[in-house]
């Protein structure tokens, strides 16, 4: 029999300030919107969410935590969460602003972490940013012992969104950062081969699946 999984390791080191941590990014001006739609918006989905989610348990590794916006309002104030990062300064805030969340710097296509080492992983608006998200979703799948859970931009709804506020105009309404595009049924997809069950939730203008090792 395989050796029993290592824990992943709670205590992390926190990365130091550098340059340009003290910029104005894109998540701060997103989840601090006063548009009242785009904040109706991203109310409901977060409820779905959180309702995806429930009252983890075990150990929790989030993969892609950026700046913390999204993780801050996912689980219950205090939940401890292994946070993994690419970017230096978006790890540098996520620490100082998520006291118990343990902030990892790392590539999300080489997971640092043993296989089967996570009850539940979370991975938030990240697979649209990356060339070869399959090797993300095998990654995730080889560390998740219990839940995966994913939220991505409904596309082309997403889309459409942005362009009727004026948003991204010149390229049609996609952020420059997205290089992949979501329906139900590609998400669905892009997980069925690592999970035994996946389902889609719809929360327009994103998508939410939850998928069973």
């Amino acid at each position: 029999m395989a050796d029993a999984p290592r824990p992943v390791e709670r205590r992390a080191h926190r990365p130091r300030a550098g340059p340009g941590t003290r910029r104005r990014r894109q998540g701060a001006a997103k989840y601090g919107t006063t548009n009242p739609v785009v904040q109706r918006l991203l109310a409901s989905w977060m409820g779905k969410l959180q309702g995806v989610l429930g009252t983890p348990t075990g150990t929790t590794v989030d993969v892609g935590v950026g700046e913390g916006f999204a993780l801050e309002r996912m689980f219950p104030e205090g939940t401890e969460v292994v946070a993994l990062e690419y970017r230096h300064d978006k790890a540098v805030v996520a620490s100082e602003r998520l006291a118990s969340v343990a902030v990892v710097r790392g590539d999300a296509g080489v997971l640092p972490f043993p296989d089967a080492a996570a009850d539940l992983v979370t991975s938030i608006e990240v697979l649209e940013h990356l060339p070869r998200f399959d090797q993300a979703v095998e990654e995730m799948a080889r560390i998740c012992r219990g839940r995966l859970v994913v939220s991505v931009p409904w596309e082309p709804w997403f889309r459409l969104g942005n362009l009727g506020r004026g948003k991204n105009v010149r390229r049609l309404g996609n952020d420059p950062e997205h290089v992949q595009a979501f329906t139900p049924a590609r998400l669905r997809r892009a997980l069925a081969p690592h999970f035994a069950e996946v389902r889609v939730v719809k929360a327009f203008p994103w998508l939410i699946a939850e998928a069973r090792a």
